[in-house]
């Protein structure tokens, strides 16, 4: 066994000191440094960098480099890779993470649920169940493929085929095993073993002299010359108009491979999608077919929308256009109160209470009426939340004001959390009702659910 896989002692691919971080990775960087969170906005489209992203990395591409696959599973892989075809660079990528909930996205800082001790435990723990080392923190590898006729995207997918057919461990140590033997063999030996419809699309190309990096992309995704040609043909002539890079990114976000991926990339197409599919894992693309999004269209919803509205059905959709409200307002309003309808958010809009008010008003599960009762006494959906869990209404806050009170009721010493600067941030942790609606209470009672199981 080889003492140093990981070879310690190797130094980064590049030396000396490394070019600013480009716009997007710095604003996550600093955010990371502050240890803050940014809310996106509903509608708001975001895709998380990658560490393609690095100039350092993007240097490094010319010479046939690529970033190593960072999930669980391949984290063995460096340490079996032959030395002359992996390379590292310091990993510079922010530790930033994408959360939802209940409609509402936001970017964290991934140190607010793990720390980075217990992430390089855990990875060392992994490590030593395969026979390896612990791997070495804070590196970010590159892997190139050892054949020039088959590219990095082959190999790995290689790998993951032989791991099925020994029948290995499908965690991390069955793909390092299978790795360790791959890599072994000689470029002859793997042509000759690898069957299925992406073989037959790399034998295909390699038939027209294009091999490698060249075409990996296309290869994985079983894209043969003649399918491909059926995507980059133009739109006026029954193809899809892409370019073939355009090409692995539509299959790669339908997730299709073969001629059922090229099936589906005609059909969005077909119906006015651009070349270049959205970044933002879209649900429409992974929860309908075109054929089913043209019922949507014929109702007279966009992409976006559709996008913004599903899994709801069409019906739903229809009935809170009809009041009036947009997609995004609809969607904001659901997500505070799944079970809300559009005539009771109305409501809020015949008693005078705005629309970002009406949303905390929605979420912490009081109605318009009851909205405009505690308004009227300066009273914070919070702050009422405070005298609901008391068992008091607004004629009693009233009494407590008309004496001089504050919007609290006298003598409480409740628990806070702040979310921002004003009483209007403040989040009491206070017992709602049994019956209270909204997004505030339904997540109390999935804890204790939890917590009871």
């Amino acid at each position: 066994m080889n003492e140093d896989p990981w070879g310690l002692g190797t130094p980064p691919a590049l030396t000396g000191d490394l070019p600013p971080l480009p716009p997007r990775l710095a604003e996550l960087a600093e955010l990371e440094a502050r240890g803050e969170s940014r809310r996106l906005e509903p509608g708001e489209g975001w895709v998380l960098p990658s560490a393609a992203e690095l100039p350092e990395v993007q240097a490094l591409a010319a010479g046939g480099w690529h970033v190593a696959p960072g999930d669980p599973l391949s984290l063995g892989l460096p340490a079996v890779w032959p030395t002359e075809h992996r390379c590292w660079v310091p990993n510079r990528m922010p530790r930033m993470c994408l959360a939802s909930r209940r409609g509402q996205r936001w970017l964290e800082p991934r140190s607010d649920w793990e720390e980075p001790d217990e992430e390089a435990a855990e990875e060392a723990e992994a490590a030593r169940e395969c026979g390896l080392p612990a791997p070495p923190s804070g590196r970010l590898w590159l892997l190139r493929s050892p054949w020039p006729t088959v590219g990095l995207k082959v190999v790995l997918a290689v790998v993951g085929r032989r791991n099925v057919e020994r029948g290995l461990d499908e965690g991390m140590c069955g793909r390092t095993e299978a790795a360790r033997e791959v890599l072994t063999w000689s470029e002859e030996r793997l042509w000759s073993w690898w069957q299925g419809p992406a073989a037959e699309a790399a034998h295909a190309w390699r038939l027209l002299g294009r091999v490698g990096d060249d075409v990996a992309g296309l290869v994985v995704w079983g894209l043969s010359p003649t399918l491909t040609a059926r995507l980059t043909d133009p739109v006026t002539d029954g193809g899809a108009g892409l370019s073939e890079e355009q090409a692995v990114a539509w299959a790669r976000t339908v997730g299709e491979s073969g001629e059922a991926g090229v099936e589906a990339i005609l059909g969005w197409r077909r119906l006015g999608l651009p070349a270049d599919p959205p970044e933002d894992d879209h649900v429409v693309l992974a929860t309908m077919t075109p054929a089913e999004i043209i019922e949507w269209f014929v109702a007279g919803f966009t992409f976006d929308e559709v996008g913004l509205w599903r899994p709801a059905d069409l019906a739903v959709a229809v009935a809170w256009r009809e009041r009036g409200f947009t997609a995004t307002q609809a969607r904001a309003l659901l997500a505070a109160d799944w079970t809300l309808t559009p005539d009771e958010a109305s409501d809020f809009d015949e008693v005078g209470i705005d629309a970002r008010a009406r949303l905390a008003w929605v979420e912490t599960g009081f109605t318009a009426a009851q909205a405009r009762a505690w308004t009227d006494l300066d009273v914070q959906p919070q702050e009422a939340r405070v005298w609901r869990s008391l068992g008091k209404a607004p004629e009693d806050a009233r009494r407590h004001r008309e004496t001089g009170g504050d919007p609290m009721p006298a003598g409480t010493n409740v628990t806070w959390i702040s979310y921002g600067s004003g009483r209007a941030h403040r989040h009491y942790l206070v017992a709602d009702p049994p019956d209270t609606r909204g997004r505030q209470a339904a997540e109390v009672r999935e804890r204790r659910a939890g917590s009871a199981e």
